[in-house]
Formats: structure tokens, sequence, C-alpha cells
């Protein structure tokens, strides 16, 4: 029996994608404590990593993972600072 390995050359990228849509999701759900204001600097904060992954798909894919993870403490960092010094609240 072999055993099977994640190749990040070919998965990389599919598996940031997924990583963006989750980011995508938590930058929606903004909207359920954060002003209108709020939600679009969370969806703007989006905009550079998918720009950033399409870029490394084919140069850096292995690097491409790490995207997403950065766009998710990205969010909890906007969303912690939204929070504690701009007042937002549900």
């Amino acid at each position: 029996m072999s055993r099977r390995r994640v190749q990040l050359d070919r998965s990389g990228p599919w598996i940031a994608i997924v990583g963006l849509f989750m980011v995508l999701w938590c930058s929606v759900s903004t909207v359920l404590f954060a002003p209108w204001w709020g939600v679009v600097l969370a969806l703007l904060l989006l905009v550079p990593q998918v720009w950033l992954v399409a870029r490394w798909a084919r140069s850096r894919p292995r690097l491409t993972i790490a995207v997403p993870a950065g766009g998710l403490l990205l969010w909890v960092g906007l969303a912690w600072i939204g929070a504690t010094q701009w007042g937002w609240s549900p």
C-alpha cells in the first residue's frame, strides 16, 4: 500500500482559493457588527489577497496557502480594532 502525500505544487493554489472563500465569508459576516464602511474595508482587504494568489499560482504555488491564513489574521485584527477602538458592536 502506497501513501500519497499532498503535492502543494499542484494543489496549493486550489487550497488557497478555498481559504479565500472562507475569508470572504468572514468579511461578509462583518455586516453583523460593523457599519457599512467597516464591511467595505474588510472586503477591500480581500482584494490584494486574491491578486497575490492569482500571481503566485504558477510561480510560487506552495506559498499561496499562506495568503488566506494571513488574510484571516488581518480580518481578526480588523474586527478586534473595530470592536475595541471604533465601538463596533452587534
